[in-house]
């Protein structure tokens, strides 16, 4: 955007400000990763007071923004162009970090799994939201910037035309909009994206569980066809319960099934998949397999539908 006589752009335009937030959201990423490794404990209250520090202090600092919008040459000042005060810039972080962790509260709030992903995936549908109104409003403000009272900037912007660019955008319905279909498109995606590696991520947990269970199976056939009979655990030579590292785990029945208990993963937690051995009258075994009802058919191997 060209300032009245030829001067140079004032307001960050919508591109720089969306690779500041993804430089930010990684950044954060890595920072929340490492409290979890060194500071498990308390990784419920530093992650959080991490988040608030970096959002509320780093508008006051000489930066006068994030990391991500200093990389882009782009900052946050308030109406007047001059550095944020401490009030604006707290306002600005707590509404900021209120939506990312809203999905959070979501999750808490709903005991049903099935529930609680549906809700997170319409949230990253609806993840841009807040930014939409940069497509309509004079100065370019998010939601974030409306509650502070704050605008984002071209890094070299000066005072004098900060306070005078208000009438340079007008309020277009269009422009609104379209940025509300574009952000649409790409909460879209992230929903999509993120249920596909969600569903992903428990089809392997469970292909993992039941796969760990296989050899086990091939010894209790071998058993059977010698002693035409079920074996127990201490014949088979394993514990009455045989957990996973990462959770959960399986045991032997005395009829020969293997039962298969997940303890991690809401979707999966407490859940149960067991197998049958059956049988079959040309002296073949076929484990049946069957599933607690209440995991989604989605997550599981065709064997278990």
């Amino acid at each position: 955007m060209i300032h009245k006589g030829g001067q140079q752009p004032v307001l960050a335009d919508s591109g720089n400000r969306a690779v500041a937030l993804l430089l930010d959201l990684i950044f954060l990423a890595f920072l929340a990763g490492t409290i979890s490794i060194y500071l498990d404990a308390i990784r419920q209250f530093a992650v959080p007071l991490l988040f608030l520090i970096y959002f509320a202090v780093m508008p006051l600092t000489w930066l006068q923004g994030t990391l991500g919008k200093w990389i882009c040459r782009i900052k946050i000042c308030d109406r007047k162009g001059t550095r944020l005060g401490w009030r604006a810039s707290l306002i600005r972080a707590l509404t900021t970090i209120a939506w990312f962790t809203l999905p959070l509260l979501v999750g808490e709030l709903m005991s049903n799994a099935a529930y609680r992903h549906r809700a997170i995936e319409v949230w990253w549908l609806l993840f841009l939201l807040p930014w939409v109104s940069i497509g309509f409003m004079p100065r370019r403000e998010s939601l974030f910037d409306l509650l502070a009272g704050s605008l984002v900037v071209r890094y070299k912007a000066i005072p004098e035309d900060i306070t005078s660019v208000e009438p340079i955008q007008k309020r277009r319905v269009l422009n609104g909009i379209g940025m509300a279909l574009l952000c649409l498109f790409v909460g879209f995606v992230f929903s999509t994206t993120t249920g596909m590696q969600r569903t992903k991520n428990l089809y392997s947990r469970i292909a993992y569980a039941i796969g760990e269970t296989r050899e086990l199976r091939k010894r209790i056939e071998q058993f059977h066809d010698a002693e035409k009979r079920w074996p127990d655990s201490v014949e088979m030579g394993i514990p009455d319960w045989n957990p996973y590292p990462d959770g959960g785990g399986y045991r032997l029945q005395a009829n020969g099934n293997v039962v298969i208990t997940f303890s991690v993963l809401p979707e999966l937690k407490g859940r149960s998949i067991i197998f049958a051995p059956l049988l079959a009258g040309n002296g073949q075994f076929d484990w049946q397999c069957r599933a607690d009802p209440k995991i989604e058919r989605r997550y599981l191997p065709s064997s278990c539908r």
